[in-house]
């Protein structure tokens, strides 16, 4: 198998379970742990790049992805130092999964008007190959405007994933081109796990958009999910190797069960 294999970070897990949940996935051969986010919130949820840096303490290979930060919550500068700093601390594990936000309430209880979103957000991820890759870095925009910044130290290429699709759009993303054309992935939205159908026409519409934006596809990412259902190793199998036949590059298990963490892992790389 050729998927990269990885886990969605359970929320609910208390410091000690956390580490202990990455710990067994990094000695098993996981490829990735999947980091959600929630900013307000009144279920168990955590801010993702806080969670990246304790995790990254307590692992030493595994790569750690956002899924997703919401990047319009946060000050473009900020965002941009962050990342940087966990990508040198954790020795270059940090995949950047970012979105715009689905939760208009969120977004006002952080001072971002949710009508400006998609805008200062496509400004925002043009800021942040700036910031990665220039000193002095400048930009004048509408809604991001700086100059003479300087970040040290300077990251080496930061994967920059794009992530969408809600409940009223059946899992789609509203703008595929802005992802075909800002990101160097895909991550899928949750409501498509184990749906191989719609995923596979939805990655085949991101393909042809990728290619019209004049872009290399075999380089770019797309991160599927996978909620297995226990007891049926088969049918994982299965999942598995038809979401690679529809041209994913990434497996995201998406569930609480953690008693299927190693017989997964085994089911799918043996």
């Amino acid at each position: 198998m050729t998927l990269r294999l990885g886990w969605t970070v359970p929320t609910s897990l208390s410091p000690a379970g956390l580490r202990e949940f990455a710990v067994t996935a990094e000695n098993l051969g996981y490829d990735h742990l999947s980091v959600p986010e929630h900013l307000v919130s009144s279920a168990p949820a955590y801010e993702s790049l806080t969670l990246v840096a304790f995790l990254a303490a307590v692992t030493t290979r595994i790569e750690l992805a956002t899924a997703m930060t919401v990047l319009p919550h946060r000050p473009v500068v900020l965002a941009a130092k962050q990342a940087a700093q966990l990508a040198h601390l954790s020795g270059d594990r940090l995949r950047l999964g970012i979105a715009i936000g689905a939760d208009p309430a969120e977004s006002t209880a952080l001072g971002v008007a949710p009508a400006s979103r998609a805008a200062l957000f496509e400004e925002q991820v043009r800021a942040l190959r700036l910031l990665w890759t220039r000193p002095e870095a400048e930009f004048d925009g509408e809604h991001v405007t700086f100059s003479g910044v300087t970040l040290t130290p300077r990251p080496r290429p930061i994967p920059l994933w794009m992530g969408g699709g809600t409940l009223r759009t059946g899992g789609r993303p509203r703008s595929l081109r802005r992802i075909a054309t800002l990101a160097d992935g895909f991550t899928m939205s949750g409501l498509l796990a184990n749906r191989v159908n719609r995923g596979a026409a939805l990655i085949a519409e991101l393909r042809t958009a990728v290619t019209e934006a004049g872009r290399d596809w075999p380089a770019f990412g797309v991160e599927a999910r996978l909620r297995p259902a226990p007891g049926r190793p088969g049918t994982w199998r299965s999942l598995a190797d038809a979401w690679q036949s529809a041209g994913a590059t990434h497996l995201t298990v998406t569930t609480d069960d953690l008693s299927l963490l190693a017989p997964l892992h085994a089911a799918l790389t043996e």
